[in-house]
């Protein structure tokens, strides 16, 4: 996997959940949207826990209501710890299949077929977002303004075609940190690549394994 990451577009939050009845947005979406999951871990509702955070996207409220309902921690929790045991093997890594041999698919498989055990749902949200073209001859043009006032945030997106408007769908789910480390590691011992990796695919893997939850 390689690749620049493409910059966000610029946007507003038009509506959320609760909106209607004067509620703000929750704490844990403000820190995963300007911060990121490390900033929501960080809060002490979830100390001793690691978060994760599923989300879609799309323009269909109804079934994206219906995903949101559907949702399960025992079924959708195996796959939400793979995408972040994937991400972790790919930090600073272009061509993992090279670096790490068959341990990294083996792995990654290993973790969506695991059982794992203890993932609670805490929470849910739904966002409306309008997004705006970026001019990128044009120095004022408003980066990020989902931390400002909504009027302010208008004010400042006035003069900008927007680009299109989406909901954004978020469930909040945590683990106990002891109880997730647990499993990854009977996750790793389960792991049995075929062809074996060289030795130094092996050292790398190992490397990775070694400090896994540095930064984690």
């Amino acid at each position: 996997m390689s690749g620049a990451a493409e910059t966000p577009l610029p946007y507003i939050i038009v509506n959320h959940k609760n909106k209607a009845a004067g509620e703000s947005i929750p704490k844990w979406v403000n820190c995963l949207l300007e911060e990121g999951i490390g900033e929501v871990e960080n809060l002490a509702a979830y100390e001793g826990r690691y978060v994760f955070v599923s989300r879609n996207e799309g323009n269909n409220f109804n079934a994206l209501t219906q995903w949101k309902e559907g949702f399960s921690p025992e079924l959708d929790f195996p796959r939400l710890a793979a995408a972040r045991i994937e991400a972790r093997f790919l930090s600073g890594v272009s061509h993992p299949d090279h670096e790490y041999g068959a341990f990294f698919e083996a792995l990654i498989r290993a973790a969506s077929d695991a059982p794992w055990k203890g993932a609670v749902r805490e929470d849910d949200f739904w966002l409306r977002r309008r997004y705006f073209s970026e001019d990128e001859n044009n120095p004022d043009m408003p980066g990020n303004t989902a931390g400002q006032t909504p009027e302010n945030a208008e004010l400042q997106t006035a003069n900008y075609p927007p680009a299109r408007e989406s909901w954004d769908f978020l469930i909040l789910v945590t683990i106990e940190k002891s109880l997730f480390a647990s499993q990854l590691d009977a996750v790793f011992r389960n792991t049995k690549p075929n062809p074996p990796p060289k030795r130094d695919q092996v050292n790398a893997a190992n490397r990775v394994k070694d400090r896994f939850f540095d930064g984690f």
